[in-house]
């Protein structure tokens, strides 16, 4: 929103990018505290190491689900720009799957920023090699496009039945 006002400064940039900053520091840290803690429980860190990670995985991806859904409804059937875009002569599909990834995209680059700290300190703890920071970002990247598969199945399903107007309002 700031990068459309007229006199937006490189500060406003400086000041968010730091809080950011800080806050994806902080998650490092609190993540790391937590899984050296477990760590150090002998035959119950693991498991709790495992049952952290399988819950961290299953609300990032609830959360990925519930962004794509209102994500997907807003690109493909709400926004204002559709009959402009449909009347372009370019194959229907071509248009669905631009926007399917312009929807995919902006449901879920935060949250993989967010999550990243989390997965990077189990590398940490657990000596991951330099493998298991690349397969981070693709299972990461992965796991989102199938969430935004997923939500953009379900709005296509929801949108024969009920008007995309009204889903809107029941998602929010």
């Amino acid at each position: 929103s700031f990068k459309n006002q007229k006199n937006s400064g490189k500060g406003k940039i400086i000041i968010f990018g730091s809080l950011g900053m800080i806050f994806w520091g902080w998650i490092f840290f609190v993540s790391l505290r937590v899984l050296d803690y477990f760590q150090s429980i002998e035959e119950l860190g693991n498991i709790l190491a495992w049952k952290l990670l399988s819950m961290v995985l299953v609300i990032y991806f609830s959360l990925l689900i519930f962004s794509s859904l209102l994500t997907a409804l807003s690109k493909l059937y709400l926004s204002k720009d559709l009959l402009l875009v449909h009347s372009m002569p370019v194959a229907g599909y071509k248009i669905f799957f631009a926007r399917w990834m312009e929807s995919a995209a902006d449901s879920s680059w935060m949250i993989i920023i967010y999550t990243l700290p989390v997965l990077i300190s189990y590398g940490v703890i657990y000596h991951g090699g330099p493998v298991y920071y690349l397969l981070i970002l693709l299972i990461l990247l992965l796991l989102s496009a199938t969430a935004s598969i997923i939500s953009a199945v379900v709005v296509m399903v929801a949108v024969v039945l009920i008007p995309p107007g009204r889903i809107k309002s029941i998602f929010v």
